[in-house]
């Protein structure tokens, strides 16, 4: 049995599997009557490195981590699932000009015709890249044009996401290593949008602050439609605390992380300390343009956003919620990934504090249960 669950009354169990720059989240969640449940979760964290090396380009150390967590937390499926970082991954909207509505139920036809589209814009010759698409929109307008007495729609619309062949195979080859089966590689923004936004259709911001940089996903429909990347994160605030106070990175990192508690213990934080104001300056930036980017497409400009939720290894920083809604002007939370997960409740003050970094992990694994 896993650290935290019986597994022998539950059905099949996943494992999200989340690399980062320089850590890797594991969580298990098994089918319990199509609810997902924890049966055990675990982690390795670097410490901070200027000159470290990521992971995914160490494959042989990166899938000892993984058996050795896998070990570790007791892990009982081999069944994994896993993501690409938002860096690695080519993302648009595109649209096809007139698709027979017969064709909708082909799948080979409509491939043919987002691959023709997409190709146009791809970074890369689509030989060399793995394109994935989904048709998207209202659910109302796709039911009025199914419905209509037109045999052709016009402009609609396709979200696609493609990867380099190059980056794919470095994953492959890690859970290979690792004896583990990956079942499946999606990105980032659409596990998290599964763990912290569930079936939640409005214009959500979502804001993962990790080590070496802060991902920005738009929401929309329970589609992340926009993503953008921000090489500002918690390895960047910890060096501007180190050269501001003449400190190592343990002791810049500590300072950072007694921010942490000093929210914890005192409540909210009126004023942000200077040395870490400039590179939170730049995160808010970015989410203010992101969103009225968004909301200035033709389609967009009577929508508006509800919320932002916080997530990542620096999520919990100095009091962020509320800076970032003085800001910005808008609802701001850290977002609780543990929300639809069945675990036991004397586990809840262990699982909180670690919801923020494992949000990934858990929006993976949950993947093929809801």
């Amino acid at each position: 049995m896993g650290l935290f669950t019986d597994k022998n009354n539950l059905g099949p169990s996943f494992l999200g599997v989340d690399i980062g720059g320089s850590s890797i989240k594991i969580v298990e969640l098994a089918n319990n009557a199509g609810r997902p449940q924890l049966v055990t979760y675990g982690y390795m964290e670097r410490s901070l490195n200027e000159d470290k090396i990521k992971l995914i380009d160490q494959p042989e150390q990166t899938a000892e981590f993984i058996k050795k967590i896998c070990a570790s937390s007791k892990c009982l499926s081999k069944k994994a699932i896993t993501a690409l970082p938002a860096q690695a991954v080519y993302s648009s909207i595109i649209f096809l000009p007139e698709v027979m509505k017969k064709d909708l139920s082909s799948t080979k036809k409509i491939t043919a015709a987002v691959e023709w589209e997409a190709k146009k814009i791809l970074p890369l010759p689509l030989e060399e890249m793995i394109l994935d698409w989904k048709i998207i929109g209202s659910d109302a307008v796709i039911k009025d044009s199914l419905n209509s007495k037109e045999e052709r729609i016009k402009n609609l619309q396709v979200l696609i996401t493609a990867a380099a062949k190059e980056v794919v195979q470095k994953y492959i080859e890690i859970f290979k290593k690792a004896d583990l089966d990956l079942i499946s590689l999606e990105t980032e923004s659409f596990a998290l949008a599964r763990s912290l936004i569930g079936k939640d259709k409005a214009p959500t911001l979502l804001l993962d602050i990790g080590t070496i940089g802060t991902d920005i996903a738009i929401v929309d429909n329970t589609i992340p439609l926009l993503t953008r990347t921000v090489s500002i994160g918690g390895l960047e605030i910890t060096r501007a605390i180190r050269d501001t106070l003449g400190i190592n990175m343990a002791q810049a990192e500590q300072f950072k992380r007694d921010l942490e508690m000093q929210v914890e213990q005192d409540g909210d934080g009126e004023q942000l300390p200077e040395v870490i104001k400039r590179p939170l300056q730049a995160i808010i930036n970015e989410i203010e343009y992101s969103m009225n980017f968004y909301l200035s497409q033709p389609d967009n400009q009577n929508k508006k956003f509800e919320k932002i939720v916080i997530t990542g290894g620096s999520a919990k920083l100095y009091n962020l919620p509320k800076i970032i809604s003085q800001s910005v002007g808008l609802r701001t939370f850290i977002g609780n990934p543990w929300a639809r997960i069945i675990y036991p409740e004397d586990l809840t003050p262990v699982l909180d504090a670690m919801g923020a970094r494992l949000a990934t992990a858990i929006g993976l694994a949950m993947r093929d249960i809801e």
